[in-house]
């Protein structure tokens, strides 16, 4: 394999309606040094053979699985693209949105601008929604993000496709060990493990459109809205598999980094990846009193603490 200054890493899945627009932007950045491999995840359209036509005219483009096309979900597709690939800084694309011209550019002068050669970042930016016309709706973040390892631990606010890492962070990941039927998704891991070793870094200037159409609707919803906190008041059950999944990629991260963390972190990492053995209501009205989950909200926080005491059970063996 070659060495890339960029690799920008593409996972697509039956998309073929907007597939092209979004290579189109890639190829369209103000930055030329970068390499675009794409593995596709078992689609059924013509997006095979789109990634193929775009392969054969621009050698920047790579199918890297174009004689082994299987399905394996979107986690460990992403994961197999970051394992296929040696690069200096790795970028992550969805498969139909539109990337703005100086997305690239602007990553990297923002990254170098840190100590990236010695620590494991993870940069992520705002976003821009748009509708199926590229209509700006609006943005998706809006400066509620976090940057701490606590915080990490009981939600994400980094989106896959904005994100830049560099190399330092693909070492620390140790992708050979890591169980991706444990994570909830790879960019929550990323910024995970950064905010534990090294830099999380949010820039406010939307990088992307954002396209929010029926097949990605829930990603590009705002989970603060009103319509969406009446829709999850109503919908504890997905809350509390969203809790448990949590648990797991704690358990997960105890499992590969526990005995390189220490002070608080360490206690809130060991005291949430053992109630998978430990959970009872005892244990955690105290887990809940003295380490509580940390959110940017206090109904949030209130949420998880009443799952966690009222379900103790469903911790469990998670």
């Amino acid at each position: 394999m070659n060495q890339d200054k960029i690799a920008i890493l593409m996972s697509t899945y039956n998309g073929e309606q907007y597939l092209t627009e979004q290579i189109k932007s890639i190829q369209n950045q103000s930055n030329h040094d970068w390499h675009l491999y794409i593995r596709d995840d078992g689609s059924s359209d013509k997006t095979a053979s789109i990634i193929e036509s775009f392969a054969e005219n621009d050698q920047r483009i790579t199918f890297i699985n174009k004689d082994n096309i299987s399905n394996v979900g979107v986690i460990e597709s992403f994961i197999r693209l970051l394992e296929y690939t040696d690069a200096d800084f790795y970028m992550f694309s969805d498969q139909d949105d539109i990337w703005k011209e100086g997305k690239v550019q602007r990553a990297l002068d923002l990254l170098k601008q840190e100590n990236y050669q010695q620590l494991p970042i993870c940069l992520h930016t705002e976003l821009q929604i748009v509708n199926d016309s590229l209509q700006p709706m609006e943005l998706m973040k809006r400066g509620r993000v976090w940057s701490d390892f606590q915080h990490f631990l009981f939600g994400n606010c980094v989106t896959g496709c904005t994100v830049m890492i560099n190399q330092k962070l693909k070492d620390k990941l140790r992708l050979n060990m890591l169980d991706t039927n444990k994570i909830a998704m790879h960019d929550w891991w990323f910024a995970e493990v950064a905010s534990a070793f090294g830099k999380v870094i949010y820039d406010s200037v939307p990088s992307i459109l954002y396209r929010q159409h029926i097949d990605n609707v829930v990603g590009g919803s705002d989970s603060q809205a009103p319509k969406q906190l009446v829709n999850r008041f109503f919908n504890l059950s997905g809350e509390l598999d969203g809790f448990l999944l949590m648990t797991k990629m704690a358990t997960e991260f105890q499992r590969l980094y526990g005995n390189e963390l220490n002070g608080k972190d360490a206690e809130y990492l060991t005291a949430y990846s053992t109630l998978a053995s430990q959970s009872s209501f005892t244990n955690n009205l105290k887990l809940a009193i003295k380490l509580p989950p940390i959110r940017s909200h206090l109904r949030g926080r209130l949420l998880l603490d009443y799952l966690m005491i009222s379900h103790p059970d469903k911790f469990l063996s998670n």
